[in-house]
């Protein structure tokens, strides 16, 4: 009894140690989805972290950036990504943008990469 006891508990420390090493944390969906969409829409004009690029030079994020200084919060975020890509702004849909959206709050700590947002939430996530 106490063998089948052991071999059970064993077992159940296994399924344990496998469901938490399955679940490893990393980017959400939105987030490597936006990443991937920012390399080929954003990044141009953007720079690769937001602030800076080799197109317009217009930063979306820290100095001189007119976003979080005029907005204050991914809902401004994605007000000025209504009005992107620039040359075809019907080029994203929706859920696209918000993806982009996603990766930049990721990518600058306002949320954790894991993270996700939600349209009707993002005016209570802070940028700075």
């Amino acid at each position: 009894m106490t063998r089948s006891l052991s071999i059970l508990a064993l077992t159940a420390l296994a399924v344990t140690a496998y469901g938490s090493a399955s679940r490893a944390t990393g980017p959400s969906r939105q987030v490597q989805e936006g990443k991937a969409l920012y390399e080929q829409a954003c990044k141009l004009c953007h720079g690769v972290d937001g602030k800076r690029g080799e197109g317009f030079q217009t930063p979306i994020w820290g100095v001189g950036s007119l976003i979080a200084s005029k907005f204050g919060n991914a809902q401004g975020l994605i007000d000025y990504m209504q009005l992107m890509p620039f040359n075809d702004p019907a080029s994203l849909t929706d859920e696209e943008k918000l993806s982009i959206v996603a990766f930049m709050l990721s990518n600058h700590g306002a949320i954790p990469d894991s993270g996700t947002i939600e349209a009707a939430k993002a005016a209570s996530i802070p940028i700075q």
